[in-house]
């Protein structure tokens, strides 16, 4: 499998669709444990959102042990992590471990995210760099439209805690996988941790990564406000449910598309097009004619540049630089994602506007756009 690389990718697409299934398996199976648990929807909410809280604080640490011990065992051990965390989550008492052992999963998923893009980065290294990121990003959302489907079926014959050990098994399956068939890497010498980056490159990670938060805030923003608001213009919560994710089932087909299409035309151009056009979908978005049809394309353009944009800090990363250069990439992602929707919610309180979090989403969404800047102009400062 080291010899193809393409089956590599397509063993790490699927441990991300494993880890998208056990993201979605607390909200699938959210009535039955809040009965058994006695919760009411802020915890309930508490636990189905704590799964990536913890990434601000362990990416960077993830990114060090990367450099550190090697990719095949930071993959390992965020498998193990999340087996672990699974297991307790069906095993939890009450809401404290419950949540303990959510956030504890959570940490597994932040470190397979930072050691998986690494490792498509290191085989992946000319033009299909893109599109290979296209593939391995959409099977997060993948996993979660999956377990959307099907975990409640679950619910019933096994149980909310039968389908936290259905998601672990999911995830027990892949690290079986991975030590079976993923090779060691080259042998590392033992010494002191090393930041590593030069001053221009690590300011182009950082620009790198504020154009992937910029992008998937404004649709967070996007998918956790717009049900409210079109309950308050009369649909029902179950048709306003569905109307959304069609936004999110959007982007599962296109990433390697904008891939492809990044091979072919001038990558941040495509990027800076797509992010410019979504931005303005979100805005006409509460005045649009036809919602679904409008989600959809939104969600389909988004999606286009993923790859593109996840692919940018190999453009300034020398191969050693990689793994703690990911976890800088994804510490910008996930502390701005703890900060924007929040925001968003302020001013929708602020001004009583129901259209107020779409025009935050536009924004931030628009405001990629500089970031993008930012990042061509730094990376041709940076020698690799």
């Amino acid at each position: 499998m080291a010899a193809n690389r393409w089956g590599f990718l397509l063993l790490l697409s699927f441990i991300r669709v494993a880890m998208g299934i056990q993201y979605q398996s607390v909200a699938a199976a959210g009535p039955a444990i809040r009965d058994d648990l006695g919760l009411d929807y802020a915890g309930l909410g508490a636990i189905t959102g704590s799964y990536m809280m913890l990434g601000a604080i362990f990416a960077l640490p993830a990114g060090f042990a990367g450099a550190r011990f090697g990719d095949r065992r930071m993959l390992i051990a965020g498998l193990t992590v999340m087996v672990a965390g699974g297991v307790g989550i069906g095993l939890a008492p009450a809401f404290a471990p419950a949540l303990f052992f959510r956030l504890f999963a959570g940490i597994g998923a932040v470190i397979l995210n930072i050691v998986i893009s690494k490792m498509v980065m290191d085989r992946f290294e000319d033009a299909t760099l893109g599109l290979a990121m296209g593939v391995l990003l959409g099977a997060w959302p993948l996993g979660i439209g999956l377990g959307s489907i099907f975990l409640p079926y679950l619910v019933e014959p096994l149980g909310w805690r039968g389908v936290m050990f259905f998601a672990a098994a999911c995830c027990a399956a892949f690290l079986a996988l991975t030590i079976a068939a993923v090779p060691e890497g080259p042998k590392r010498a033992p010494g002191p941790l090393r930041f590593g980056l030069s001053g221009r490159t690590t300011a182009a990670v950082v620009a790198a990564g504020f154009v992937w938060l910029l992008g998937n805030a404004g649709y967070i923003i996007l998918l956790g406000f717009a049900p409210a608001f079109y309950v308050e213009q009369g649909m029902s919560l179950a048709a306003a449910g569905a109307v959304v994710s069609l936004a999110s089932f959007a982007t599962i087909p296109v990433g390697p598309i904008g891939g492809w299409l990044g091979q072919r035309l001038p990558p941040m151009a495509l990027t800076a097009l797509c992010m410019a056009l979504t931005s303005a979908g979100i805005f006409i978005l509460p005045g649009a004619a036809y919602p679904a049809i409008t989600l959809f394309l939104i969600g389909a353009v988004l999606g286009l540049p993923s790859g593109l944009i996840v692919a940018l800090p190999a453009r300034v990363l020398r191969p050693e630089q990689r793994a703690v250069g990911m976890g800088i990439f994804y510490s910008i992602f996930y502390a701005g994602l703890g900060l924007l929707p929040p925001f968003a919610g302020w001013v929708r309180d602020v001004t009583g506007a129901p259209h107020a979090p779409f025009t935050v989403a536009a924004a931030v969404n628009v405001s990629t756009l500089v970031a993008i800047g930012a990042f061509l102009l730094l990376a041709r400062r940076v020698v690799r």
